[in-house]
This record gives structure tokens, sequence and C-alpha cells, in this order.
């Protein structure tokens, strides 16, 4: 008897043990899987943070340090800006106006505008490659006049007609004033007129008032092209306070490349002794191609400018 109940002792004993142990590492167990989940939540950033650091006004990124670059010495001195280079010696100031846009093909036209100075473009009206002769100087950036057409002493013989609504000398003063401003109209992107012949018109003090007081009310300046030594038109236009200018050579009036090479050097010299020249050339093929020549050989000699910028 005694046997048994120590045998059936020994067994309860060995039971409990195998309950403790296994309840033992039942809770091991069940704290690793909760540690590890609070861990999870712990490292979760809850939306109300995500929305306060995006209101947040944005640091101020700290200034780099300069890059090196190969070759260069990491001198601080040579990181300063560099100064400007000093200007050159003013060069003097040569306008080219090229009369009688408008006749001349559109391909002359490109030709010619695709010389890289600044000119300026005076542009017949009512002819039939007007709109398009001042669309492609304006495009390539050249200052577009109207060339107004006057009645020239000698007319009706050859050579002699202004074109279409020109200015005439016996016209009532209400007439004259409609074609200039007709005429006006007719050209796009005008800034200034000047005369197309106009040597019978000119020297007339009453009817270059008309005309210039109807150039003054549209806001252009006034170029004397002096196809007339009696001509008033300048002193009209000072008087009337409009800002003027003179022409002081014709290019091409003779079209031989040695006539107009001689012409371009007298209006260089004249830019060096006055600071300043207007040169009036026609859109001819002969003079295009003079151009061609002439005007690369005068670089670092003038500085070409629109004629605006001699007015005043």
């Amino acid at each position: 008897m005694a046997g048994r109940k120590r045998s059936s002792g020994r067994r309860s004993t060995g039971v409990l043990a195998f309950w403790g142990v296994a309840m033992l590492l039942l809770g091991l167990g069940l704290g690793l899987v909760l540690s590890n989940q609070g861990c999870k939540k712990k490292s979760q950033r809850p939306p109300q943070d995500q929305e306060t650091k995006r209101s947040e006004p944005p640091r101020k990124p700290k200034p780099s340090s300069p890059v090196a670059v190969p070759g260069r010495l990491p001198d601080k001195a040579t990181d300063k800006p560099q100064a400007a280079p000093q200007p050159t010696a003013a060069l003097p100031r040569l306008a080219l106006v090229i009369d009688d846009f408008g006749y001349a093909a559109p391909e002359l036209v490109r030709r010619l505008c695709a010389q890289p100075v600044a000119f300026s473009a005076a542009v017949l009206p009512f002819q039939e490659f007007t709109q398009e002769s001042a669309a492609i100087a304006h495009g390539a950036g050249k200052e577009i006049l109207l060339h107004l057409p006057m009645e020239p002493i000698g007319y009706p013989g050859p050579g002699k007609d202004p074109g279409p609504n020109a200015v005439m000398f016996e016209l009532p003063e209400a007439e004259i004033r409609a074609r200039v401003k007709k005429a006006l109209l007719d050209v796009p992107w005008r800034k200034g007129v000047n005369n197309h012949m106009g040597s019978r018109i000119t020297p007339d003090r009453p009817r270059m008032k008309w005309i210039l007081q109807e150039i003054k009310a549209a806001h252009c300046f006034f170029l004397d092209s002096r196809t007339e030594k009696d001509s008033v038109a300048f002193d009209m236009a000072v008087e009337l306070k409009i800002p003027a200018a003179q022409r002081k050579v014709f290019l091409d009036d003779d079209k031989a490349f040695e006539a107009m090479a001689k012409q371009w050097e007298r209006a260089l010299t004249l830019a060096r002794a006055e600071g300043q020249v207007i040169i009036i050339g026609h859109i001819y093929p002969e003079t295009v191609e003079a151009l061609e020549k002439l005007i690369p050989r005068s670089k670092g000699q003038v500085n070409f400018v629109k004629v605006s910028e001699l007015v005043h």
C-alpha cells in the first residue's frame, strides 16, 4: 500500500511540473508578441504629426560649400563676381535708310534684310508689295518709315511719276491732308515719314505745314530726304516741334559699285567728323549687292543705328 501511494505521488508531482513549465513558456511567448505589437505602434506616425509637418515653414537650406573645379585654385578672390568689361570708345553713328520698299520683289527685300545691322526701311504706300515688304522688314527688326509720295519738279515728264495718291501741288488743303492720312494708314508699323520725290512740294511752306501737321498728329518723326536744295521741310518740322533730321549723303545716284563705294566712304568721313551721318539708298539689286560688301568693311568704324536715334 505504501509503495502504491509513493508512485502516485511521484506521478502527480511530474504532471504539475510539466504544466508549470508549459505555462511559463506560454507566458514568455505572449510577452514577446505583445512587445512586438507595441513597437510597431510606436513606429507609426499619427496623421496629426504629418499635417503639422506640412504646415511648418520650410527651413532655409544651409549654404553649400563651393564645388571644386578641376584646374582652378580654391581662392576666395576668384569666386567674387567678375567686373563687367569696360565699354569701348563710342563709335560715330551711321543711319542707313533704304527707300522704295513696296516696288521690289519680296526675295530682294529678304536678301537686304538679312544684313545683321540696324537700318530703316522706307516703304511706299499703295504698291503691290507694300504690306509684304513692311512685314518682312519689321520681322527682321528693321525700322519702318512711310515713304510719302510727293510731286517732283518736271512732273509728268519721264521718270517723274510719284505714284498713286501722291501729294500734288495743285490739290486743295483738305485733299492734301486726306492723302497724307491715307498713306499713313497704308504702311503698318511706321515710326516716321520721309519724302519720296517731292521737289515741287518741299520748298513750299504752306503745303509742308499741312503735311507735317498730319505727321505730328500720327506721332511720327520726319526725315527730309533733301531731294531739293531749297527744301524748307526740316526747318518747318523744327518749328512745329516734330522730331526731325536731314539726309546728308545719297548712296546710289550712280549704280556702279565704284561710285557707291566712293559715296559710302564720304558718309564714313562725315560720321567721323560730325559724330553721325544719315545716308539714303534705294532697294535696287545693284545697291543690295554693294551693301553686302560695304557693310562688312565698316565693322569697327561706325555704329549702325536706326534713323529715329538721330532725330532731334
